[in-house]
This record gives structure tokens, sequence and C-alpha cells, in this order.
């Protein structure tokens, strides 16, 4: 079952004038999905978007991968590993079945002012510098004033840091110790797979078209706070794992995206 995610689909359950009410009609797949995450006292919605594997029920979790588009459907993912357009890596991970599937590439499908708010964890990055604008926007434009954002992305500062002899990620395992320096930034940027693909031919055409999972622009601080703040975000400002104006962030939250060089993690508000 795929969710109706068009903007018409959703936005019958926004129906007052500034695209926001309590949520009382509405049968459509979209419309009970977001019904279950709201709070009777706060029916504004949390948005996770580009959630992957950190899910949590009191959030919208927003993902457009295949590998979520699938999770409802075990037994057609064994047979697109049977025919090697699936790799078995990729059909063993266990997906939540509870996602709203969107390309995020594509204008989010919630009224303005609908969201208190927005939250991406290593998502900005798989993004060209266009798209990524283009979503800061979006970002924007859904939540409610005093809404917040919080993005976080791999750290380039630290890759470079670490380039230059620093050691920002902390101790190196043997293996990484033994890699070139510019091999080793190379890896961290992961831009693309040091071999080409050699899996099946129809596997390879669909990473191709969707090439989603190599990263398109890397950010440090001033430049992920530059870009929030071009979309119109105030109080921008640097943050720790969990240091958040956000309550319970922690349930979808992981330390090893943010701690020791892994990410940079910029907050801030809708004025």
């Amino acid at each position: 079952m795929v969710f109706d995610t068009s903007v018409s689909g959703v936005a019958a359950l926004f129906p007052s004038q500034d695209g926001f009410s309590q949520v009382t009609t509405g049968a459509t797949p979209s419309a009970c999905y977001i019904r279950r995450r709201m709070k009777p006292n706060n029916t504004r919605l949390r948005l996770n978007l580009g959630c992957g594997l950190r899910t949590h029920p009191d959030w919208v979790n927003v993902d457009g991968s295949w590998n979520a588009r699938l999770a409802r459907h075990p037994l057609f993912r064994k047979v697109l590993c049977y025919l090697h357009l699936l790799t078995a890596e990729k059909a063993s991970v266990q997906w939540s079945r509870d996602v709203f599937i969107h390309d995020i590439r594509k204008p989010l499908p919630f009224p303005d002012c609908s969201a208190d708010v927005v939250y991406a964890s290593h998502v900005l990055e798989h993004l060209y510098r266009e798209q990524a604008e283009k979503l800061a926007l979006e970002s924007f434009r859904v939540l409610a004033p005093g809404g917040i954002v919080r993005i976080i992305v791999p750290d380039l500062h630290a890759m470079i840091r670490e380039y230059e002899g620093d050691s920002p990620f902390g101790e190196l395992s043997p293996a990484k110790k033994a890699i070139s320096p510019a091999d080793l930034l190379n890896e961290r940027l992961l831009m693309r797979s040091p071999s080409p693909p050699r899996n099946s031919f129809l596997l390879r055409v669909y990473e191709a078209w969707e090439d989603f999972h190599s990263h398109k622009w890397m950010y440090d601080e001033q430049s992920l706070t530059d870009l929030l703040r071009s979309a119109g975000f105030v109080d921008l400002a640097g943050r720790d794992y969990a240091d958040s104006s956000i309550a319970n962030i922690k349930d979808i939250e992981d330390a090893s995206r943010i701690q020791n060089g892994a990410g940079v993690c910029i907050e801030g508000r809708k004025r």
C-alpha cells in the first residue's frame, strides 16, 4: 500500500484558511496516516524527512526510496532478489512498513503552516544544491510560525581537517590508517564508489535512474547555515546531539550521525 501523497490528497486534512485545522474527516490512506500521528493537544505535524530506518509513531516518517516502497511487499522483494534486481544485502534490511512514501526532491505534499517541526538527518547531501535549496524553501513553507527546522549533514570541515592530519573522527582502524589521506577523503565524501557497478543490467539502469545514494553536495556549519538562512529561517545555531528545542528528539536522532566528527547540526526557526 502506497499513501496518496499528492497535495490534493493531503490538503483536505487542513481546510482552514491558514492551511491547518483539527482533523475530523477524511478517509484517504494519507489522511489516516497523518491523523494517527497527531496528538489531541497538538495536531500539527512533526516531519522526519528521509527517515530511512529511524522512524517513530509520533512523527510523519517520510521516505521515497524503493526499499521503503517495497517494505510492505516482502514476497516481491524476494522475487527481485532472485532476479538479481535487488541485492541480497538491501533485501535483508528490515524497513518499517509505517512510512509516508514521498520523493523529497519534489514539493512536500503538506499544506502551508501544517507542521511544528521539520527534521532531516544525513539527507541534504544526497541532493544537488538546487534541490537542497528547494527543500529548504518547502520546509519553511510547511512550518507554522515559530516552527523548528533541524538539519544534520556529514561535516565537510571535519573531513578536511582529517585530510590535513588532524583526528576529528577519533582513532582510526588499522585498515583506515593504511589508506592514503586522499583516498580516505574520497571515502568520506561518498561521491562515487571506487568501482563501477557490477550488478545486473537492469539494476544498473535503476541505480543510474535514481542516483540518490551518492552524495551530491557537501556542507560545513557555515554553508548549511547560509542555505537555511536564505530560505528565511532565523535564530540558526550549531547544536550537539540531543541539544534541541524539539521535545523528545532522541526518539529519532542517532548519536553516531553527529558525534565524533560524523556530522554538523544546525537548528533554527521560522519567525
